[in-house]
């Protein structure tokens, strides 16, 4: 299997930004923001997104989101006041942040980066958050060490990733590679679009030890739809009858803890 590289990754993510085949509008449009929001809201309720990235406790403060998309999580940080950073490793996602915070009127600093060498100094940020980023980077140990970096001592780390013990991953991968002959390292990659290149799940353990140098880790499972139990049938699965099980066997996997220090 050959090595993935950076450019692998970044050639696939600028021409396939994060759900743009599923909104009916022009990339960057108002109407193109304003129909993701709510997709987005399907998977992420926005209270649960204000306790998960805690947005108003970082008003003055100094937040960076590594892989930012198309601005999303930053722009909620900017709304209560934190002196937002972006870095992406395209130049559309970068645009389609530039353009959401001209919509909504709000300031934010955003530069196509790396996130495996991030353009910061030490000690820079209060938070830092990845949000279903970190598991596509040729070199996850990497990014963490950079972003473990560029973090003030005492500073807060949000991460999500891709759950190893997920009905997708254990029930639904499974089967289709049993019957489709095909490796579950494609059916992964490929839960983002056809092409691309890199995908990783990681269980708690894994990835208590990818994050092993920061402290209060505290670890939490969400996401699961029908669709991602059965390959045939599951979305005519209530999402009620779900919801018990998604603290066990949801397909996104949050970590939460802190930089040691103040």
């Amino acid at each position: 299997m050959n090595k993935v590289t950076t450019k692998d990754v970044r050639d696939f993510w600028d021409a396939s930004p994060l759900c743009a085949k599923a909104i009916p509008f022009p990339l960057g449009s108002r109407e193109y923001f304003e129909y993701y929001d709510p997709l987005r809201e399907d998977i992420e309720s926005l209270e649960f997104s204000y306790r998960l990235h805690e947005y108003k406790d970082f008003k003055g403060k100094r937040v960076l989101d590594v892989g930012c998309g198309n601005g999303y999580v930053l722009s909620k940080y900017a709304h209560e006041g934190a002196e937002v950073y972006g870095i992406d490793i395209t130049p559309t996602a970068i645009d389609l942040c530039q353009k959401r915070f001209e919509y909504l009127g709000l300031k934010g600093d955003f530069r196509v980066a790396d996130a495996e060498d991030l353009p910061f100094d030490d000690d820079t940020f209060d938070c830092a958050c990845s949000m279903g980023v970190l598991h596509h980077v040729p070199d996850t140990g990497k990014a963490v060490l950079e972003i473990w970096r560029v973090l003030k001592p005492g500073g807060r780390l949000i991460v999500m990733f891709y759950h190893r013990n997920s009905a997708q991953y254990r029930v639904k991968y499974s089967l289709i590679s049993m019957l489709k002959k095909k490796p579950i390292q494609q059916l992964i990659n490929e839960f983002d679009g056809v092409g691309n290149p890199k995908g990783t799940v990681f269980s708690k353990k894994e990835l208590a030890d990818l994050l092993k140098s920061f402290e209060s880790l505290e670890m939490s499972v969400g996401f699961l739809r029908g669709s991602m139990v059965l390959p045939r049938g599951g979305r005519f699965i209530p999402k009620a009858l779900l919801l018990p099980f998604e603290k066990w066997c949801g397909w996104n996997l949050y970590a939460k803890g802190f930089k040691p220090g103040n």
